[in-house]
């Protein structure tokens, strides 16, 4: 049986806990083996053999590339990233093609004004901040943009659709609707980026394909080397119930 390595050293569990489920199903599927670790130090002394290895999160550096490497063990990043001036193979999502969708899909109810709250922090929100800048621009949409916001703010200068780059901001400005009296979505849509699963208000909105990510690592890995080393995945727009036409809801 081979054995495949995972690379991580995020000790709490959130975002890649996802993907770590999808790569052990893929994994078990495929019949290797799973070893999950913090360091490469076991591969200098061989006492592990490794038929490959994916990068689950961005704690790998420069020094676990060239021991993958020096070593012949091909590797996957879940995420993009270089090696060398050189791009590794990967598995991404396609976050800019999603925020552009969604914004679409807003533009087309008939919001004239969005607000993206997001603090940019990242690659990923960097990324997902442009597409939003790019997206209104293209629907001739006022596409504004603020760390965070209160209801109030937004009610006085005629918003009508809120995009939130994290669900809790989302889930806070539904609730603080409703506690005025106010409709989610007649009065006010709202949507996030990374709707989370079992979300009970109903949220409209993005799904990150997390899971996918690490199945698709695996599969990648096995059809090393080929010429197509990038993976890029498509988020799930979820209909929900917080986004519509302005003043479509009775209140």
């Amino acid at each position: 049986m081979s054995l495949i390595g995972v690379l991580s050293r995020d000790v709490i569990p959130g975002e890649s806990t996802p993907a770590l489920a999808g790569i052990g199903h893929a994994a078990h599927r495929m019949g290797n083996g799973l070893l999950l670790c913090a360091d490469l130090d076991f591969v200098d002394t061989r006492h592990v053999a490794l038929s490959g290895c994916v990068l689950l999160d961005r704690t790998a550096g420069d020094a676990d590339l060239t021991c993958l490497a020096n070593h012949a063990i091909p590797f996957v990043s879940i995420g993009r990233r270089d090696c060398a001036g050189e791009q590794v193979p990967c598995v991404d999502i396609d976050h800019a093609a999603g925020v552009r969708d969604l914004v679409a899909r807003t533009a087309a109810f008939g919001h004239r004004q969005i607000v993206y709250i997001g603090l940019p922090s990242g690659t990923t929100s960097v990324e997902r901040l442009h597409a939003f800048r790019t997206a209104t621009k293209a629907w001739d949409v006022k596409g504004m943009h603020a760390p965070a916001v209160w209801l109030d703010q937004l009610l006085r200068i005629g918003v009508t659709a809120v995009i939130a780059e994290h669900s809790d901001d989302a889930a806070a400005l539904v609730r603080a609707a409703r506690r005025r009296h106010l409709s989610v979505p007649g009065d006010l849509s709202v949507m996030a980026l990374d709707l989370p699963e079992g979300d009970l208000l109903g949220l409209s909105g993005l799904r990150v394909p997390r899971w996918e990510t690490g199945r698709r690592a695996v599969h990648l890995l096995a059809r090393l080397p080929q010429k197509r080393s990038e993976v890029l995945l498509a988020c799930e727009f979820v209909e929900g119930t917080t986004l519509a036409a302005p003043g479509s809801v009775l209140r």
